[in-house]
């Protein structure tokens, strides 16, 4: 009876810690294995002054946050940048550029998912290794200079990400140490999905990033632009050149 109490006490007491270093100990913190893809040119547009007006229709939070981070990276550039931008006739008139940008978004699981919960939970695979992800996001920028009514080509930017992770929401399936592996088996099928869970974290982790390398292509293009026509970009005055 005092053995039984003993442990009884031990448990209560150290439980809780217990928990937490078996939830540490399973877990695998996000990653993105090519966030060095895209990273973004060099565009000398500083002191340029270009006022872009910038209108898109996000259709999840994600794509608006990541839209912000497009915007507020331009203006980082040295643009007067206005979003949202609602075109109108008496709007226009007083932008150079109006931008509409276009975004979509995937989010993918993996077949190796299971194979890295069952047989992988002998081996902890889920906790050193990690599920694999896939998020692509797409964003297609449509530029059109308001003093000459000229489209500029399309700048399509696709990310797509490579994903690592694992939390206790999913890795608490290694128990199956304890009988014989159904759990991980059952748990790898239904892994091989997405885990929606993770993705407010993806963007926490990529959004400047992904902001910073979308929108110096599009400061690229219109610096391309600037430099085809008769007016040039304004490096040591404070203001546009161009004809208002």
């Amino acid at each position: 009876m005092v053995l039984f109490n003993g442990v009884k006490n031990c448990m209560v007491r150290y439980g809780g810690l217990l928990f937490v270093l078996l939830s540490v100990g399973c877990a695998h913190q996000l990653e993105v294995k090519n966030m060095g893809l895209y990273k973004p040119q060099f565009v000398n547009s500083q002191g340029g002054h270009l006022k872009l007006g910038i209108s898109a229709a996000p259709s999840t939070p994600e794509e608006e946050r990541l839209v912000m981070a497009v915007a507020n990276s331009l203006k980082r550039d040295g643009f007067n940048v206005i979003y949202p931008f609602y075109p109108n006739e008496a709007n226009d008139k007083v932008l150079d550029y109006h931008l509409k940008l276009t975004t979509g978004s995937q989010y993918k699981g993996s077949g190796w998912n299971f194979l890295i919960n069952w047989p992988g939970f002998l081996v902890w695979a889920p906790a050193w290794h990690g599920y694999n992800y896939r998020v692509i996001y797409s964003f297609d920028a449509d530029i059109t200079d308001l003093k000459t009514h000229q489209s500029l080509p399309r700048i399509s930017s696709p990310v797509d990400l490579d994903i690592r992770h694992a939390d206790m929401g999913r890795t608490w399936t290694e128990i199956s140490w304890l009988e014989w592996s159904a759990i991980a088996f059952v748990g790898g099928i239904i892994f091989t999905r997405y885990d929606h869970d993770i993705t407010p974290d993806v963007v926490n982790a990529t959004e400047s990033k992904i902001g910073d390398y979308v929108a110096s292509k599009i400061a690229a293009a219109l610096v391309s632009s600037e430099q085809k026509v008769s007016y040039r970009w304004p490096f040591l005055a404070g203001q546009s050149l161009r004809p208002s």
